[in-house]
This record gives structure tokens, sequence and C-alpha cells, in this order.
């Protein structure tokens, strides 16, 4: 005990420094046999980490993007009727107006063959914001005109392919005849309009009143976005707007949106998306503890005569378990770093690899707060799962460390390290449910795991 207090005499300082001076010192011998606790942490931080920055991006992107996405500040949706003259004229007066027709249709090719289309009939205003992108590439009017009886219309490649199609070939829409004149490579508002039943059919108001589909009980939905002008396009004109249109109109019956919530189903489903992902991340965390729990047990069986040589010294045996605590937690950081790494930069891999793919609505960033979550995440799972092996060292007499390689002591840890352990998975409960984007769904899922746990014990 002289030995080890006069060491620790001869450098003062408070304990946490030569704490950290012997943990480092023990890491010097390198960190064998921690590769499944490093791939436990960094691969759940990673989980939680990418699928939050990915969603914050994803509903930054939206907010960003929400104009665009809308094709306007504000739409009004009607079911089955267009809008009356005096909702026209209500909407005329506050900016630029583009009215456009959505329902399901079949479209019939000469071969006999049909497939299931969303029709979206526009008219010459469209699109107010953003671009259609269409190969071969020319102006929505020119492509859409009618030519000798005959309509236009930008299709998906997909219904081309469904049918055995090519551009400029003819299929029957109700009525009508349709040219299939171009793809359509992109809509810049094809996010708003949901997921579809079927391929894209682009075509003119003129081309939809002449395919007789439009009919009394017809399940089409009349959509008009209005542009404000540039002088009065803030937010406090949209609210205005959006109060005046139902106290002057309150019989209208319209669904009104706003480029702020420029679309709600695809905000759920990436709240929807990120809970689910965020829960696998929390089930690789924990299934990843039992990895953590059993390495930091070997752990201390390897370091039985450093354990021995501390303990002969006189080192008390909380510092001992502080010794150790300290090296796997510095592991743990590691492991804890390279999550966050990787989770950091997937928004960036995913808005490059989606580019192509789909329109999302993705701005890549750092989310310092999100990556802060998930570093909490890890860092509790390594202190809840390595403090029961850690604390079984504190009682064990110098003799007894000496014979556990032979006569393992079957002594568990002291009442603190349980109680602080408990405390840690109190900890990560509490942080699993406050950062729930659906805290029922969460509880739920804590009380499963709480139930495999236990019934694996007994």
């Amino acid at each position: 005990m002289h030995g080890f207090v006069g060491a620790s005499a001869s450098r003062p300082g408070p304990r946490l420094p030569l704490v950290l001076r012997l943990a480092l010192r023990e890491l010097r011998g390198g960190v064998r046999g921690f590769g499944v606790f490093l791939a436990c942490i960094a691969l759940g931080v990673a989980a939680i980490a990418g699928v939050s920055s990915v969603s914050r991006s994803l509903t930054e992107g939206l907010a960003v993007e929400g104009r665009r996405i809308l094709g306007g500040d504000l739409s009004f949706s009607l079911v089955q009727r267009e809008a009356s003259p005096q909702e026209r004229a209500f909407l005329d007066a506050a900016g630029r107006v583009s009215a456009i027709a959505t329902l399901r249709a079949m479209a019939i090719a000469a071969n006999g063959e049909s497939a299931l289309v969303e029709v979206k009939a526009v008219d010459g205003a469209y699109p107010m914001i953003g671009a259609v992108e269409s190969e071969p590439a020319a102006p929505v009017a020119e492509l859409l005109a009618a030519r000798d009886g005959t309509y236009g219309a930008l299709v998906d490649p997909v219904l081309l392919d469904r049918l055995g199609l090519a551009v400029g070939d003819v299929v029957s829409l109700g009525n009508a005849r349709v040219a299939l004149r171009a793809r359509l490579v992109s809509e810049p508002d094809k996010i708003a309009a949901g997921v579809g039943f079927g391929p894209r059919l682009l075509m003119s108001q003129e081309g939809l009143a002449a395919s007789g589909l439009v009919q009394p009980g017809s399940l089409v939905r009349w959509t008009y976005r209005v542009a404000l002008p540039a002088a009065s396009g803030g937010e406090r004109a949209l609210e205005r707007l959006e109060a005046e249109a139902r106290q002057r109109l309150p019989d209208a019956g319209w669904q009104i949106r706003s480029r702020n919530n420029a679309s709600p189903q695809f905000a759920r489903n990436i709240e929807r998306f990120t809970q689910f992902l965020t829960l696998v991340g929390l089930t690789a965390l924990m299934v990843g503890g039992v990895g953590v729990a059993n390495a930091v047990n070997a752990f201390v069986e390897r370091k039985l005569h450093s354990i021995a040589t501390l303990k002969s010294l006189g080192a008390p045996g909380g510092q001992v378990v502080a010794v150790y605590l300290t090296q796997v937690m510095i592991i743990a950081a590691v492991g804890i770093a390279i999550g966050l790494v990787i989770g950091a930069a997937m928004p960036f891999a995913v808005a490059q690899a989606a580019k192509s793919l789909l329109p999302l609505p993705l701005t890549p960033a750092l989310a310092p707060l999100e990556l802060a979550v998930a570093a909490l995440y890890g860092l509790l799972t390594a202190l809840a799962f390595a403090l029961g092996p850690l604390g079984r060292a504190h009682d064990v007499p110098v003799s007894a460390l000496f014979r556990d390689e032979v006569d393992p002591a079957a002594k568990g840890p002291r009442l603190r390290y349980r109680l602080a352990s408990l405390a840690a998975v109190a900890a990560l409960v509490v942080v699993a449910v406050v950062f729930a984007y659906d805290r029922r769904v969460a509880l739920i899922f804590i009380a499963a795991a709480a139930g495999a746990f236990l019934l694996l014990r007994l």
C-alpha cells in the first residue's frame, strides 16, 4: 500500500488524472479482443445517427423546397368538382393560378393491351415553379398540343415498357386518341401528388375534356395552385390568404395546403421511417450490449495479473474499477466516433445515390443534435453493459484474483455497480422515449425488449 500511495503522492493532483494516466498506460498493450465490442457500438451508433441525419435532411429539404414541391405558395383541392366562378375569381385575385386535374384511367394500345395510368391534366400555366424534364426535350405546351384531332402526352417510360410501345405511338384514353410524344423524366411537383397506382400520363385539360372521362361521379381531384406576387409572398400573406379563403368561402369544402406543408403524407412517411429504423438501431445496440458485456468480461479475465498488481500496491477496489472502466469507455468512444462519422456521411451518400433515382427533397448537412443523441445512445449502452463485469473485481482479494484463472470468483458486483448499471439502462430508456417520434411505439419496443431479456435470464 505504501508503494502505491507513495507513487500517488510523488505526483500530486486529483484522482481522475491518475486514473486516466493508468488507463492510457494499460491501453498501450492494444485492444485485442475488442473487435466485437467496437463493431457493436459503431454499427448501432451509425444506424441511429445515419437515420436521424437523413430524416433531418429530408425534413429541412421539404421546408426549403416546399414551394417547388407544391407548385406554388398555396394549393386548394376539390374532389369531384371544379371550382365555381366565384371561387376561381377569388383565387385569380390572389395571384397566378394553375389548375390541375388528376384521376385514374385505362390506357388502351392499338394491339389491345391496356394498363392503369395516373392521368394528370394541366393547363397552360403549368408548371409555374420548376420545370418538366422530358425526352426528347421540348416545351410542355408544344408536346401536349392537339394535332389533327390527336392530343399529345408525356408518359412515364414504365408505361411504354408495359404496353410494348415507343415514343410517337397512339393510345386510347376514353373517347380521345392520345399520342405519346415524349418520355416524362421528372415533374417538379411529383412528391406532392404522393404514391400513384400506375405510371404517370401528363396531358392537357382539353385532351381530358375530349376523353369524356370527367362525368358526374368520376373520382377526379381538381387542384388549384396559387403563386403569390413576390412583394406579398411572406408567411403572413400565406396565413392571411388561407384565413380569408375559409372566411369568405366557408362552404367550398376545399383542402388547403401551403408551401410549409407541401407533402404531409411524405412528411409522415419520413417520421415512420425514422421511428422504425431508429428502433432497428436500438435493437442493434441492445443486442450488441450482450457482446459488450462478454467482451468486457473477457477483458477483465485477461487483466487479472494487472488488477492483482494494482491491488497489491494498495489501490482501492473502486479505483481499480475506475481505471478499467476508463479504458472500456475510451474504446467505446472510438466505436462511437466511427459510428458518428458513418452516420454523418450517410445523408450525403443518400443524396448522391438518389439523385438519379428519386426526386427526394434532400439537402444534406450535418445534424449536431441528432449526432449527439446517437453518441449518447452508444455511451449509455456501453456503460450499462460494462459496469456489471467490471464491478466483479472490486471486492476480490489479491490471492483470489491470482486463483481466478482456475477457480473463478462467483461473487457478483457490489450493489453500487448494479445500481449504476440500472441507472444507465434507465437513462437509455428515457432518451429513447424523449427523442422518439412516436412515444407509444417506443414504450412498446422497450417493454418487449425488457420481456425478452427477462425470458433469456430465466
